[in-house]
């Protein structure tokens, strides 16, 4: 975030004005907040809305502000909910161009950070030197746009300093320390790590894959280009489906395919079907399948929609949900029909919207309960195996279910985020451009008898720490070829 933003924040808003925006908008329109406070009792609601206003008060700053609100937020819900600062959204979705000054500033506050006097070449010269001699922690690394150098500190074996190389030049710059590592007793590393603002964050770390070119952390990956070592075919897959943006198929033997789908947003339904559209023959013609999902996006369950004949055993039951009524619901989904290209996802969207204004103020829905016998069972695959993470939720976890009525398919990995009972997010911002406040615009019919939220989808083979992520996929090989 820019420096600015801070010090400007007290003029451009008073952050009580904006909780009351957001707890007025929220009890207004959110599918979900009625349930909690029918379960939680007034009282305690009461409670907890005057504590946190009050430290919106006494706010002095933009992180004040949001930990009050989103701390009040949380009341209700983890997940498809949030208060999130409107110039940091715009930020990450694209970039701001940073005036010369304005970079000038950020590199004169960070300009006495601790620096490794190496250049890329010195670094290069210094581990050729030590060939042979070499830690697996040594060496350069890339992670996104960042190119990091890790040597060991003088005078340790066990050590490690992480420095930059190559960055963007404003936030960081080159020979700046990054990070540092301490190896452990069980071949992980300790790891102290330098945010964007270089703020200090302690994390765990574990070198991955049988070549020792793959560093995990933080739930991202780092790969390693000096010294170069050659990636083994396990190791190839793994740095693809922990990178690619599309989804794509790998033969893993003749019996079983590996379809990886890194997300069912509507921008990625096009992808999706175009893929299985051209592996069509190949899919039909193989005995297992295997669908990798982890660290999903969630997205449009119509993202989804054409794998279903791979699992199709017997009819879909489904259970429906109900649509919150308000204007203001009504507006996101005349707002989500022009994300759609398909004809019927536009009209559904636009018939929401429609009946939402006929019935204002009141939940309504379309079906309690729809059954879904559309399709036909296709002989092969056989079985179909889905891999999931703590990561998955959504429309992730909208796919779980349905496929899970199947008599070929197997979930295996972690129990899902657990973000289905209130879903159809509503993302508004603030009457001050300032904030934008996401919530529910549905709430599942399973409530209460069948919560998911903050409990998740439970795998058919809960894959424990034993086994590193790197391995999942020859586990459930192994396992559904037994």
């Amino acid at each position: 975030m820019l420096l600015s933003t801070f010090s400007t924040f007290a003029q451009q808003c008073n952050c009580s004005e904006s909780f009351d925006w957001m707890v007025n908008t929220f009890k207004t329109n959110d599918a979900g907040f009625q349930f909690v406070i029918d379960k939680k009792g007034i009282d305690e609601y009461t409670k907890h809305t005057n504590f946190y206003r009050e430290k919106a008060v006494n706010a002095a700053s933009v992180n004040d502000c949001l930990i009050a609100m989103n701390n009040w937020l949380y009341f209700f819900r983890k997940l498809h909910i949030g208060a999130y600062y409107k110039p940091y959204i715009n930020q990450n979705i694209q970039p701001v161009a940073l005036s010369e000054q304005s970079k000038d500033s950020i590199r004169t506050l960070y300009r006495n950070e601790e620096t490794i006097d190496l250049t890329e070449l010195q670094v290069r010269e210094l581990l050729k030197k030590r060939k042979g001699k070499l830690s697996p922690l040594e060496g350069i690394w890339n992670s996104n746009n960042y190119s990091i150098g890790i040597i060991s500190k003088p005078g340790t074996v066990n050590q490690f300093v992480a420095f930059i190389i190559k960055a963007d030049g404003i936030y960081w710059t080159p020979k700046q320390k990054k990070a540092e590592f301490t190896l452990n007793k069980d071949s992980t590393y300790s790891m102290v790590y330098g945010m964007r603002d270089h703020s200090k964050k302690n994390e765990q770390a574990r070198l991955v894959g049988n070549s020792g070119n793959f560093l995990m952390m933080i739930n991202s990956l780092w790969t390693k280009v000096y010294p170069e070592a050659s990636l083994t075919q396990k190791d190839e897959l793994f740095l693809k489906l922990r990178t690619a943006t599309s989804p794509f198929i790998e033969r893993l033997s003749e019996k079983t395919l590996y379809l990886r789908i890194p997300s069912f947003q509507v921008s990625q339904k096009g992808k999706i079907d175009s893929l299985l559209l051209s592996r069509d023959t190949l899919i039909r013609s193989t005995p297992n399948l295997i669908i990798d999902i982890r660290n999903g996006t969630g997205g449009s369950s119509y993202s989804y929609f054409k794998l279903i004949p791979y699992f199709y055993t017997q009819p879909i039951r489904s259970v429906g949900m109900q649509f919150y009524a308000t204007e203001l619901n009504a507006r996101a989904y005349e707002k989500y029909a022009t994300d759609y290209s398909d004809t019927s996802a536009i009209n559904y969207c636009l018939r929401i919207a429609s009946k939402m204004r006929q019935n204002l103020g009141s939940f309504f829905s379309l079906e309690r309960v729809s059954i879904d016998s559309s399709y036909t069972s296709s002989p092969l695959p056989v079985k179909v195996a889905i891999i999931c993470n703590q990561y998955n939720g959504s429309t992730d976890e909208a796919f779980l279910f349905d496929a899970k009525q199947s008599n070929k398919v197997k979930v295996f990995g972690r129990p899902t985020a657990g973000a289905l009972d209130f879903s159809n997010v509503n993302p508004v911002d603030s009457p001050n451009g300032l904030f934008q406040l996401i919530m529910s615009m549905t709430a599942s019919y399973r409530i209460p008898n069948f919560p998911i939220d903050g409990i998740g989808i439970q795998p058919d083979f809960f894959i424990d720490d034993t086994i590193p992520e790197e391995d999942w996929i020859d586990y459930v090989l192994s396992t559904i070829e037994y």
